[in-house]
This record gives structure tokens, sequence and C-alpha cells, in this order.
């Protein structure tokens, strides 16, 4: 898959080479999540044939593919835009999917809506030190037993298994620190779980796909 993967990007640039655009294009290459999980009938290989012990496709990081840890979120993320971006140029700022639309609206010079969930990136593409104030991100997961996350700055709030009858804590994290997150900091910090419970609150609206239930 990552052969054919690599191949078929390979011919979008020469492509875009033919054509004469390259100069005027805007390339983002990501994944929509980490590896995949375990593959109950093969202890080597996980779902897909993917062996993610032997790459070290998480880099240490917690969850794969389906979770809402590290490993199942964060993933790889290259853009190119030549006279643009700096070759080589990297910047470790948060971001997820829902900031593309508004960064791609402000390129392509159209209006975003209003009330967005993401924010513009435009600046970080333009100089990676710039500053860009990241609102919350917010995932909430239907499947896997029900599954919510909140990050705001360096602090990450998880609760798993929502659809179950014994439902999880709540589990705190400095990213920064902990990007294994190996250390629940929720008991330590409750005044900090509490407000980004409230955020997670503000953010989701009810509904009957995926009712959540913070009791």
């Amino acid at each position: 898959m990552i052969t054919s993967l690599d191949d078929h990007v390979g011919k979008v640039l020469a492509t875009l080479d033919e054509l004469g655009l390259t100069d005027n294009t805007l390339v983002i290459f990501t994944s929509d999540n980490g590896t995949t999980h375990a593959n109950r009938g093969d202890p080597d290989f996980g779902v897909g044939g993917v062996d993610a012990k032997f790459f070290d496709s998480t880099a240490g990081l917690r969850g794969f593919k389906g979770s809402v840890y590290e490993g199942g979120l964060r993933v790889p993320c290259v853009v190119r835009w030549p006279g643009r971006i700096e070759p080589g140029t990297t910047s470790d700022f948060p971001c997820y999917f829902p900031d593309y639309f508004p960064t791609l609206c402000s390129i392509a010079g159209a209006t975003a809506p209003a009330d967005l969930d993401g924010v513009d990136l435009t600046p970080l593409l333009h100089n990676a030190s710039a500053t860009v104030v990241r609102e919350p991100m917010v995932w909430v997961f239907p499947e896997y037993g029900g599954q919510v996350a909140v990050r705001q700055g360096d602090y990450k709030l998880v609760r798993k298994d929502l659809k179950k009858q014994s439902k999880g804590d709540w589990e705190l994290y400095n990213i920064a620190n902990d990007a294994s997150e190996s250390n629940d900091l929720a008991v330590e910090d409750p005044n900090r779980v509490q407000a980004l419970v409230d955020i997670l609150r503000s953010q989701v609206d009810d509904n009957e796909t995926f009712p959540l239930k913070f009791e």
C-alpha cells in the first residue's frame, strides 16, 4: 500500500510539473488517523497488514487508529508551496482537519463561513514562527465504545467507553511534557478537568447517534 501511495502521489506531482502548475499550487499531504490496531488473528501484523512494532509506527505514542490518544490522532503533515514555504522548515503548532477549510478559503481569497471550528493557518505557512491563536480542539468519536477528547494549550482531556454501561473516567494529560500520555493528572488537577469538560459541553450539540452522557 505504501509503495502504491508513493507512486500515485508522485504521478500527481509530476502532472503538476507537466502542466506548469507547480509554482502556483499548494499541496498538502497528511493522513486521517494513526496506524492500524492489532489484528486478533495475527500476533505480528495489525489490521491491513501493518507491522507497527517493527516500523515503530506510533513513535512511542499511546493508541492506534480508532483511539483519541495521540497515537490515533497525531499524523504526518507535509505541505509544499513553492515560493511561499521555505523547504525544510517545520512547525510544532498543533492543528487538525477543521483548520484546513478556513486556511484554504484564506489562500483562495474566499470568505470562510462564520463560527467555524478551525483556525486559519496561513500565517504559519508563510512563517513557521508566526503567532496564531489556537482555539480548543475537540474530537467526538462514537466508534470503539464512544470516546471524546478536548485539547486546550498543552493539556488534553480524554474519556472513553461513553456508550458502555461502565463509562471510563476523565483522563488529563500535559501533552508537551507527556506525549505518551502515561501520567494521568485528572485527580490532582480537578479544576482544569472541569474547565475542559465545560469547553466540550459548549462545543458539542446533543444528537441521537451519539448522545454524550458526562455523568
